[in-house]
């Protein structure tokens, strides 16, 4: 019994000198760091700081308003190097499908992203919302996909204001039985 509490003590003792070394996951102050591999996998109920958490069927509601959010696929896409001397394609192994009226910007979710991703990231936020910080958009991928709450995240970080996050994604929309339309992603921008 003695040894027992000895144990409990030192344990308890090398818990608490290692917690003031390596943060806690559950009392850590990053648990907002971006997510990386692997990015298919259960994703937590909620959503990044500053970002509102939609469902299929509000969102629904809001594409068919007035004020219809930008809606951005994040699904990734194979990034080649060479591809930015040409013409600036992704490398797509099977044809997407998503929410109609999307655009597809992939690898956007990424943990961390490339240079030329980050500077086309941040060129197509700005086209899609013509300079408009406070234009809704949502990101989405498949369901539980930790790009799509990476993007999410990153867009709020760089200053817009309605952001918005569809965990279900294509999965959850097309449960609902709403279509969806073929769709191919956005070149990357290509060297001069």
């Amino acid at each position: 019994m003695r040894c027992h509490t000895k144990r409990i003590s030192i344990l308890s003792l090398l818990l608490l000198t290692i917690g003031g070394c390596v943060a806690s996951p559950q009392f850590s102050h990053d648990a907002e760091a971006y997510r990386g591999l692997p990015y298919h996998a259960v994703t937590t109920q909620t959503p990044p700081q500053g970002v509102k958490k939609v469902s299929a069927a509000n969102l629904k509601k809001l594409i068919e308003t007035n004020l219809a959010p930008v809606l951005i696929d994040v699904y990734g896409a194979i990034f080649r190097e060479e591809s930015l001397d040409f013409d600036g394609a992704w490398l797509v192994s099977t044809p997407r499908k998503n929410i109609p009226n999307s655009v597809w910007l992939p690898n956007v979710g990424k943990q961390t992203l490339k240079p030329v991703v980050q500077q086309y990231f941040r060129s197509q936020l700005m086209e899609l919302t013509n300079n408009d910080v406070n234009k809704s958009m949502v990101f989405y991928c498949i369901e539980d996909c930790w790009m799509a709450w990476n993007a999410a995240k990153r867009a709020h970080e760089w200053g817009y204001s309605h952001v918005m996050w569809f965990r279900e994604g294509v999965d959850g929309w097309t449960d609902n039985g709403w279509p969806v339309e073929a769709s191919e992603p956005v070149n990357l921008p290509v060297n001069e």
